[in-house]
């Protein structure tokens, strides 16, 4: 992978919606930005976090109205990401590891008032997770896996660590050091191909068709498939749809136009139904709604380039499928 492929797309999450709630996120060492987007963690807010923390998004009790007393939600969406999840109680010490395969589909995630339950993760760039655990891609979409049968080696070892870590940000040194070990000694090879075909899916918005992708990097259409089965673990089709979704939520995050029309213009659909139809499909509901949904969330995420505060939001909370 290419680390700079990251300027080219950025995914956004629609989070926020638990005011209890705190999302940090770290970026990796130089070496594993090819392959790693992000650190991150989520848990239940508290004073001692929010005092530890400076930058933390600012909300009245007036807009916290809409919310559930006994339980937040928040809606997570397909990016083409990958994630291996730590899930730990730092009062039980109770801790499960997890691979989170790609996911096509929107789900509601849900934490309950008073849980203690945090999780600390690596979000892997679309394409980056493969060059660690060698396998098919294909073979985890849309579900979580014990890390423990498929991740490569010591995993357990790194997961009592990372328990045992006093903050973040140790969690964060211990678990960067541990790839870049496993990054040096991985025999898969990396892809020119897949390279260029994620740039000219990015530089599309998702537009670009998968015959045309093909024609342009001079191979099969039936190799196409398999690349991206390999490498991302959607079909080329299916990912160009989820990076044009991602597009358009740019468009209404930015505070463009949410008209239906205008939006399958810029964004290349055949009509304002096409766009409804594939914007509900990933979204789960309309355009509109998530133009509602962007203006309740704080400024300080999914508005920064560089996000590195604490925030009151948890983004990908775990989610059994």
């Amino acid at each position: 992978m290419d680390p700079l492929l990251h300027s080219l797309f950025r995914p956004l999450q629609v989070n926020g919606s638990d005011p209890y709630a705190y999302y940090i996120e770290q970026k990796p060492s130089a070496a594993l930005r090819a392959y790693v987007a992000c650190y991150w963690e989520s848990g239940p807010a508290t004073r001692e976090v929010s005092e530890r923390n400076v930058a933390v998004s600012d909300r009245d009790e007036a807009s916290l109205g809409w919310l559930e007393e006994e339980e937040a939600v928040d809606r997570v969406l397909p990016d083409g990401c990958t994630d291996i999840l730590l899930e730990y109680d730092p009062v039980s010490k109770r801790q499960e590891l997890s691979y989170c395969g790609t996911f096509t589909n929107p789900f509601v995630s849900t934490r309950q008032a008073g849980s203690e339950t945090r999780i600390f993760a690596v979000r892997f760039f679309p394409g980056g997770a493969h060059y660690f655990h060698g396998m098919p891609t294909h073979l985890f979409t849309g579900g979580n896996y014990r890390l423990e049968d498929i991740w490569p080696e010591n995993i357990e070892i790194i997961g009592e660590r990372i328990l045992e870590a006093r903050d973040f940000n140790e969690r964060v040194r211990i678990m960067d050091q541990y790839l870049n070990q496993l990054l040096l000694r991985r025999r898969t090879s990396d892809c020119d191909l897949m390279k260029n075909l994620l740039h000219r899916v990015f530089v599309s918005g998702g537009s670009v068709g998968v015959k045309e992708l093909a024609e342009r990097e001079a191979i099969s259409e039936r190799q196409l498939n398999r690349k991206f089965g390999q490498w991302i673990g959607i079909s080329p089709k299916k990912f160009s749809e989820v990076v044009r979704f991602q597009s358009v939520l740019h468009s209404i995050q930015n505070g463009d136009s949410v008209d239906s029309m205008e939006l399958a213009l810029k964004h290349n659909f055949f009509d304002q139904a096409h766009l409804i139809r594939d914007f509900r499909r990933f979204y789960g509901a309309s355009p509109l709604t998530a133009a509602k949904d962007f203006r309740k969330l704080s400024d300080f995420y999914n508005t920064r380039s560089e996000p590195s505060a604490i925030l009151k939001i948890g983004r990908r909370m775990a989610k059994e499928r």
